[in-house]
Parts: structure tokens; C-alpha cells; sequence
């Protein structure tokens, strides 16, 4: 479990905004010590984090125990940010007003701009900051006081555990850019000294490198769907349509206008059906086999897949990239010491529950405990 925690740990952990506790007595998901975990608390931290996972790791929902890890993942991660929080008040850490005023300022930013993506004036944006507050049932006064808490935790984490973390040298650096290399090259039963939560952690990184370095295509789609189910006579109405499209571009019909009028892909059709940029194993496979094989400017014949018929445009072709050294050695030293503050937070998080007090009165981890 430790390594799907590893991927949002840091950022969920030292986020400012804390999920807001309700006001009524209600049922109980953990105690941390005499501190409670509530059962809203912890629906909203796997909400929250199942999100995440759809949005940066998507194959992993795809697991059949996903369900249970992420149950499991937001438990411990909200255990053991109440053990940090009871650390920092017991050190009374001290959070000045102007850093609390600048942490409330940074939470109140995020209702600058509507759901639909319009600036909001000031005193907009302060309403709907209000509303979400009046939503929770949470006063401005509790909230302020879970913002300096939150930075007592930052506070407590910046000088106690980056103390600890070490600075990567430059042979442990090379090490890990010669492995990332053997990934890509498709030898990774040749990575040797690695762990299996490193060994995950390393090909999740050189994943992102095959992203940024492989054949890149830069595609605008016009879907004409297909419902699933749909009899001959409806397949055979969307090619049709699919066709009619094709002559009408051919005619000189503008792509992004047609997609913005006929596409069945709403989230793209907004955007002159743009899907960005695309590298194999992204596509249907036989949109994929058209796609690579267009010329930069073509429009595509309509092309079959489960979803419907695709009239492609290619937009921009880039041509796959070696991956150099020089070019990667500070994200790969930014990737080791941020793996070295995890693993040193993660000791000191082990520390604290030692001594802690843990009921877990909910899912699986009832039986289990939370992890240690």
C-alpha cells in the first residue's frame, strides 16, 4: 500500500485546505488517540483521492482491490496527519498572524475563478468562499484555526523531517537515469537492487519519460458516436454521417467548426475537437494505426472504433527524442530527494504511531488496523 500512498502522500498531506469537520455528533471512522475521525471526514478523503488516482494514475482503478487500497490509503492518511498535527501542538509550534493571514488568503484564491472558468470580481469570489464555508457548516473563526493548524504541520515537517532527508549524489543520480534507460528500452528484467515499491516507483517515472520523448502527435477528432447496442440501421446512419462530414471538409469546411457543431465528444468538441498531444498505446488501437500514418494538415477518412466513427486531423507531428543526461538530471535529482523526504516522513510517521493510541472502527481496515 505504501507505494500508491507515495504518489499523492506529500501533496495530500501538506495541503492548506483540510476537509471541513461537521458540527454534529456522528458516527466514528477512527480515534486517534482523543482525537476523532469521522466518517464524513473520511468519505471526502477518498473521494478526494480516488480523483486524484483517476486523474494521474487511471490504469490503477482498473485493479480489482482498487476499491480497498484507496479505502485503506485515505484511513492511514488521515491517521497520520492527525499523529502530525498532535506533534506540532504538543512542540507548540508557533504560526504567526501573518502567515495564517497569507494561509487563508491562499485557500480563498481558488474562488477566484466560476466552475466554468470565468473571473470572478473580489466580492464574488468572497461569496462563494462564504457559501462553501456555510456548505460545510464550518464558521470563518474554526476555519482559520484548521488553516494554523495545517501550518503548524508544515512547519513541524520543514524542520524536523528535510533535516533528515539527504541530498542525492551525483553516481546515485546516474544510477537511476542508467535504469530509467533499460525501461525504456524494454529490459526492465535487467533492473537489479530495487525493491518492489522502488521498482514501481522508477517505472512510474520513466513512464512519464516515454510520454515526453516518444512520437507525439498533435490530433483534432470529430466523433460521430454510436451507442452501444445500436442496431445495423443506426451504425449504419453514423458512418453515413461520418462520410457526409468528410466530403464537407473536403469542400473546404472548416475542421474546427465542424467539430464544434457535429462532434458527439463534448469535452472536445468545445475545443475544435482537440485531443492534444498523443503518443502510442493512447488510442483505440485502429485510430491509432490510421493516426500514425497521416501526414501533418490530412484530414482522415471516417475510422471505426467502440465508440463510433472518427474523422482524424493531424495538427503537428514530433519525431521521438533520445532521452539525455544532461537534459533530465535535475528532475531526476528533484524525483530522489523528494523519494528521500517520503521515505524520512514516513519513518517519523512510523515513530509517532508507536506511541499512539489507533481504533479504526470502519471498511477492512477495521480488521486490519491502519498500517504502521
Amino acid at each position: 500500500m505504501r507505494t500508491i500512498n507515495k504518489a499523492v502522500f506529500a501533496a495530500a498531506l501538506l495541503a492548506l485546505a483540510a476537509p471541513a469537520g461537521a458540527k454534529v455528533v456522528e458516527d466514528l471512522a477512527a480515534r486517534v488517540n482523543n482525537e476523532a475521525i469521522t466518517v464524513s471526514d473520511y468519505k471526502r478523503a477518498k473521494e478526494a483521492m480516488t480523483e486524484q488516482y483517476a486523474a494521474a494514475m487511471p490504469d490503477f482503478l482498473k485493479q480489482k482491490n482498487a476499491a480497498e487500497q484507496i479505502e485503506k490509503a485515505a484511513l492511514d492518511k488521515l491517521v497520520d496527519e492527525a499523529l502530525l498535527r498532535q506533534k506540532a501542538e504538543s512542540m507548540k509550534i508557533k504560526v504567526y498572524e501573518r502567515e495564517l493571514e497569507n494561509g487563508v488568503a491562499e485557500i480563498k484564491k481558488r474562488f477566484a475563478k466560476s466552475p466554468e472558468g470565468e473571473t470572478l470580481s473580489p466580492e464574488k469570489a468572497e461569496a462563494a468562499f462564504r457559501d462553501e464555508l456555510r456548505k460545510e457548516n464550518v464558521t470563518m473563526e474554526e476555519f482559520r484555526e484548521r488553516i494554523r493548524k495545517q501550518l503548524m504541520v508544515q512547519k513541524l515537517v520543514q524542520d524536523t523531517i528535510k533535516a533528515r532527508a539527504k541530498l542525492p549524489a551525483e553516481n546515485d543520480i546516474k544510477a537511476y537515469f542508467d535504469n530509467i534507460t533499460l525501461v525504456l528500452k524494454g529490459r526492465e528484467a535487467e533492473l537489479k537492487g530495487l525493491d518492489e515499491e522502488s521498482t514501481q516507483d522508477l517505472l512510474a517515472v520513466a513512464g512519464r519519460f516515454r510520454e515526453v520523448t516518444a512520437e507525439r502527435l498533435r490530433l483534432r477528432h470529430i466523433l460521430v458516436k454510436v451507442k452501444e447496442g445500436a442496431t445495423p440501421e443506426e451504425k449504419k446512419a453514423a458512418q453515413a454521417k461520418a462520410l457526409a462530414l468528410k466530403k464537407d471538409l473536403d469542400g473546404g469546411l472548416d475542421f474546427d467548426e465542424a467539430a464544434e457543431k457535429n462532434s458527439d465528444d463534448p469535452d472536445t468538441a468545445r475545443r475544435g475537437g482537440d485531443l492534444g498531444y498523443v503518443v502510442k498505446g493512447m488510442l483505440p488501437e485502429g485510430v491509432e494505426a490510421v493516426a500514425f500514418k497521416m501526414q501533418v494538415g490530412e484530414n482522415s477518412q471516417p475510422v471505426e472504433s467502440k465508440f463510433g466513427w472518427h474523422i482524424l486531423r493531424l495538427e503537428e507531428k514530433r519525431a521521438a527524442q533520445k532521452l539525455r543526461y544532461e537534459a533530465v538530471k535535475d528532475d531526476l535529482e528533484q524525483v530522489l530527494a523528494q523519494n528521500s523526504f517520503a521515505a524520512e516522513l514516513g519513518s517519523y510517521i512510523k515513530e509517532l504511531r508507536k506511541d499512539a493510541k489507533i481504533q479504526v472502527f470502519t471498511g477492512s481496515a477495521r480488521e486490519q488496523g491502519a498500517a504502521n
